[in-house]
């Protein structure tokens, strides 16, 4: 048994002496080795000897796999030095492994970080920015957010408008008419309020409709926020309009053709012959990446020779460094510094394909014209591989997955979706109903409350420059020592009122943080930070829920936005209270 596992090392020690260092497969096996023997510090060696470079993706994502895994083993046994050595180097791979912060975090967790790591937080953001999947995600739900939190404020702000005066204009509706003519008014108002039901139009449309109903019964400081809410409504809806555009680019087929060649998927002549010329040079990349370099050079040349681009020309001059034809490589890498003399990826190539020519005199009067290849001389360069712009799919899906932007039929998509949305209707619907209500039921808007103990009176009786009902006017207008004890009993009866008013209030700034802002007439306020709290809240939540679903993580920092919903929450409700005379 001694002898079988003596044999057993040996064998694998020599495999992997005879494997070379610099490849990756080799490497891997070693570390698997110096694992079994717990040499750890021979792990990480060799683990910092992995290169991903001239590998396919498919090998690339292999090997990341592999060391993912070897990173959560590390991560189990505590050994979070070397968990964290694993997850970085794959790291440097992709964007797409931007999760593996996450694991980052829970190490930080671990050895006894009590805040969050914001270097991983950033780190990770900028690496979800560079991924086009969870980038979208991000946007996506952005400009949803920011729609639909505006339009819920909206809408609770009308709920409590409508109980605020409902009864001031019912009052006007039936005081002092006739039956037939208090019918006729509730019959018009029915259909005024509620004739959507009719038509089905949806939740949406109340807000608008109710607070243009109710418009001559807001005081200055409402019918300020309802301007306010109504712009910023208008400006949601049109990013929300842009959103949908692109959730409706990213779902035709023209796009999902696009996605696949740019992540490697490998079409047959049929279809890449009808493929535009960045396209066309994206999938060539792709048959480089898995060694057919015939047909990727078929491919590129197809482009014509009038298109011209720098990515097509180093791809070609790579091309024909791997057939072993220096002369052509050097000319189609001199084409591509010809576009873009700091191409750093023609640069390198083109001094190695000088160096392999072997001509000095050539050499040197490439120098005088790019004097960074003598700078590149000295050093041991290998040849780079093309890379595909992190950005390039969002061109295309503004672009409806054609080659280049064209602004017409960008704002023709973009209009297109925003008359379709009823909101907009439903804004020119509440300026009508605020224009014309009053000629509709000339009797609107002649109640209002009492500025003391809120009693329903006409407009018209009131001659004051406060709105008293005729009892307040007499106990606190008049001053009048007989009337002393009966303000005194009024004043106890009104504290005793509002005081049940106030915690009816308070309850229901639990669902509606910052409603007492309301109440207390500072309408701008509670506008500003219920709507910043509910769009925090559902980015957070939604987002979470959504990331989960599509990537099983959600990333760190919608937890970090998270907690400043709460905290904005605590804050907007404390402050609701703060300086209210029934408060503390």
């Amino acid at each position: 048994m001694k002898r079988k596992l003596l044999f057993l090392i040996l064998f694998f020690f020599c495999s992997l002496l005879l494997l070379p260092k610099e490849n990756p497969w080799g490497n891997l096996k070693k570390i698997h080795f110096y694992d079994s023997v717990k040499k750890y510090r021979q792990v990480l060696v060799h683990l910092d000897r992995i290169d991903f470079a001239g590998l396919k993706r498919q090998e690339q994502k292999e090997i990341a796999s592999q060391l993912i895994t070897f990173g959560d083993y590390y991560f189990a046994k505590g050994k979070y030095q070397h968990a964290e050595a694993f997850y970085r180097k794959v790291l440097g791979l992709s964007a797409h492994y931007w999760y593996l912060h996450n694991k980052l975090e829970k190490i930080n967790r671990a050895n006894g970080g009590f805040f969050i790591n914001f270097k991983n937080l950033f780190s990770q953001l900028l690496l979800i920015l560079k991924n086009f999947n969870a980038s979208f995600l991000v946007v996506n739900h952005f400009f949803n957010l920011l729609f639909f939190s505006g339009l819920l404020v909206f809408f609770l702000f009308a709920a409590v408008m409508f109980f605020k005066y409902f009864k001031l204009a019912g009052n006007d509706l039936i005081i002092g008419e006739k039956v037939t003519g208090t019918l006729k008014k509730i019959i018009i108002v029915t259909l005024l309020i509620f004739w959507p039901v009719l038509l089905s139009a949806g939740w949406m449309i109340y807000p608008f409709l109710i607070t243009g109903f109710l418009w001559l019964y807001l005081n200055e400081n409402e019918k300020k926020a309802v301007k306010y809410m109504v712009i910023g409504i208008a400006v949601s809806t049109l990013f929300y309009s842009m959103n949908l555009m692109l959730e409706r680019n990213i779902k035709t087929e023209s796009f999902k053709k696009v996605r696949k060649v740019y992540e490697g998927h490998l079409y047959g002549k049929n279809d890449y012959e009808y493929f535009d010329g960045k396209l066309k040079i994206a999938q060539a990349f792709s048959y480089y990446e898995n060694g057919k370099y015939d047909t990727a050079l078929d491919i590129l040349v197809s482009t014509g020779e009038d298109f011209q681009n720098t990515m097509k020309y180093d791809l070609m001059g790579n091309i024909y460094f791997r057939y072993g034809e220096i002369s052509q490589s050097i000319k189609y890498y001199r084409q591509s510094l010809l576009l873009d003399d700091n191409n750093k990826i023609a640069l390198n190539n083109f001094t190695l394909a000088l160096l392999k020519n072997n001509n000095p005199d050539v050499f040197k009067s490439y120098a005088k014209r790019y004097p960074e290849i003598d700078t590149l001389r000295s050093r041991a360069i290998n040849i780079k591989e093309v890379k595909i712009e992190p950005g390039v799919l969002w061109k295309r899906l503004f672009s409806f997955s054609r080659e280049s932007f064209k602004p017409g039929l960008f704002f023709k998509g973009f209009l297109r979706e925003f008359f379709k949305l009823p909101v907009l209707y439903y804004l020119l619907l509440f300026i009508v109903y605020v224009l014309a209500i009053k000629k509709i039921i000339p009797v609107l808007g002649e109640s209002t409350y009492c500025t003391k103990c809120a009693k329903i009176i006409k407009e018209a009786m009131v001659h004051r420059s406060y709105k008293l009902c005729n009892e307040c006017h007499q106990l606190f207008s008049i001053k009048d020592v007989i009337f002393l004890e009966a303000k005194i009993l009024k004043e106890k009866e009104l504290k005793k009122k509002f005081k049940k008013k106030y915690i009816f209030f308070l309850i229901f700034s639990i669902l509606i943080p910052g409603l007492n802002f309301n109440q207390r007439e500072n309408n701008r306020l509670f506008l500003v930070l219920s709507s910043t709290f509910y769009f925090l809240a559902g980015f957070a939540v939604v987002g979470a829920i959504n990331f989960n679903r599509v990537f099983l993580t959600p990333p760190l920092f919608l937890n970090l936005i998270g907690m400043f919903a709460f905290i904005l929450y605590l804050i907007v409700n404390i402050f609701s209270v703060l300086g209210d005379e029934n408060g503390f």
